[in-house]
């Protein structure tokens, strides 16, 4: 065995293994014949087009962020060929969950001629301003709920990534203070897109990605409804942004796991635990399921994205 390969191999597994040791302390206490005999009672005439509708908004929401960010900071992008990079890493993320970025970014410097760190900067500035919506999301959320320690600590750790990502932000926004490492700092090709920003791009992103996750709570109210977990609307905008901020922490594979623990910790006042078990664990497969007629919208687009990263990996090797 080549042990050069078992460092990588770990990494990538174990992800996976932490998603499965919480998921297993679950159906511990759950028992599973609820579980699955929940699942089979869900209303699919509710949840199917509440599934299918949502995953269209984020695709066409992801699509012309990203037209408007790769547009604005590297070459023009139009949102057909934005639309054509999503879609096709609907199929390559499920093969690798770094696979679908990094295609992007390969994509883009073989098609538009984008160096593959100008591509990363603008993705980097696209996840600091996914943070600050989903962390100022999940405060406004913990703010509406009732008091209790754990909701108190983890508003604590959240003003506290606000305060540091809105502030690192700012020191590209404002060009200010220039102190000279700062300046150093402004100036090094990872962060070309944050230099380059002013507070209308800032704007347009926030509102783009403000939109998309919102979203999230119409669809975690009618798909849970689906399952009886009968939340009022107004608790599921409090508790949807704290579920997907948990479900953001990298530890486990799309969330899993940490997010269905998070939605039996928070939606356990209305509904059995489960169907709420029920619920978390069926919408994700749902979500990957609606996504491959999107997907195979895209194929010609797949095709290209595979050949630009084989392209990549070739040329590394040699």
């Amino acid at each position: 065995m080549d042990r050069t390969a078992i460092g990588p191999r770990a990494k990538r597994l174990l992800p996976w293994a932490v998603a499965a040791l919480i998921l297993w302390f679950l159906l511990r206490r759950i028992e599973l014949s609820g579980v699955i005999a929940s699942a089979g009672h869900m209303d699919l005439a509710t949840f199917a087009p509440v599934t299918l509708l949502g995953v269209i908004a984020w695709f066409l929401l992801e699509s012309a962020a990203f037209a408007y960010l790769f547009t604005r900071f590297n070459a023009p992008v139009s949102w057909r060929e934005a639309r054509g990079m999503r879609g096709a890493t609907y199929l390559l993320t499920p093969i690798n969950w770094n696979l679908g970025t990094a295609a992007i970014i390969v994509h883009l410097r073989r098609a538009k001629g984008i160096a593959a760190l100008e591509a990363t900067s603008s993705l980097l500035l696209y996840g600091l301003i996914d943070a600050v919506v989903l962390v100022g999301l999940t405060m406004v959320g913990i703010a509406a709920l009732p008091f209790s320690p754990s909701l108190h600590s983890i508003g604590r750790i959240a003003a506290v990534l606000l305060a540091v990502e809105l502030a690192f932000l700012g020191l590209f926004l404002l060009h200010w203070p220039r102190w000279r490492w700062m300046e150093r700092m402004r100036s090094l090709r990872v962060f070309r897109s944050h230099a380059q920003a002013t507070w209308r791009d800032a704007a347009v992103l926030l509102v783009i990605r403000t939109l998309y996750f919102s979203g999230f709570v119409l669809f975690f109210w009618a798909g849970a409804g689906a399952f009886g977990v009968a939340a009022p609307l107004s608790h599921m905008a409090a508790v949807v942004p704290i579920i997907l901020m948990v479900g953001a922490i990298p530890i486990t594979p799309a969330g899993l796991g940490t997010q269905q623990a998070a939605m039996l910790a928070l939606l356990s006042p209305y509904g059995t635990e489960p169907q709420i078990l029920a619920y978390g664990l069926v919408y994700p497969l749902a979500l990957g399921v609606a996504r491959l007629p999107i997907a195979s919208m895209y194929l010609g687009d797949f095709a290209a994205l595979r050949s630009a990263v084989r392209d990549a990996r070739a040329r590394s090797i040699h």
